[in-house]
């Protein structure tokens, strides 16, 4: 009968090494996996803080010529005379021109904006995840699952 409880109980020491090393395992892959997933937010934050100084020189581009243009167009409220034309048309090209970087720039931020928040919510699952995983790992959760049911109160 001894060598019986003492196999029961070898086999029982087994089993828990195994689980133990798996859930080594599992731990170590959730850790890799939520380290790329940080180093992935933070170059997303790199690349995001990298167009907002993008967009802030475009604005001030636009706003320069913006006063640039107000300024001919004050010196001048009469209309434009032919002389100072050629230099007002170019600095309104330039104008728009700015003006359509700067929406090209904001469009492309809102769409880094958006994957930003998309990669968050998977990074935030993900940490769930490890979480919930750590939670059920306790000490119990290496004794099979009748003999848990005896052995363990709820929440362990």
């Amino acid at each position: 009968m001894r060598w019986l409880v003492r196999l029961i109980v070898l086999v029982a020491a087994i089993v828990a090494v195994r689980e133990m090393r798996h859930r080594q395992q599992v731990v170590l892959r959730m850790g890799a996996d939520l380290n790329d997933g940080v180093r992935g937010l933070h170059a997303a934050e790199t690349e995001i803080d990298a167009t907002d100084r993008s967009i802030d020189d475009a604005a001030s581009r636009v706003r320069e010529l913006d006063a640039q243009i107000t300024a001919i167009e004050r010196a001048h409220p009469g209309g434009i005379p032919d002389s100072v034309r050629r230099e007002y048309a170019r600095l309104i090209g330039e104008h728009n021109d700015a003006v359509a970087l700067h929406n090209d720039l904001v469009a492309g931020q809102r769409r880094l904006n958006d994957d930003y928040k998309a990669q968050v919510d998977r990074h935030n699952a993900r940490v769930a995840d490890a979480n919930e995983y750590a939670a059920a790992s306790g000490p119990c959760s290496f004794l099979p699952e009748w003999l848990r049911a005896r052995v363990c109160r709820e929440g362990e």
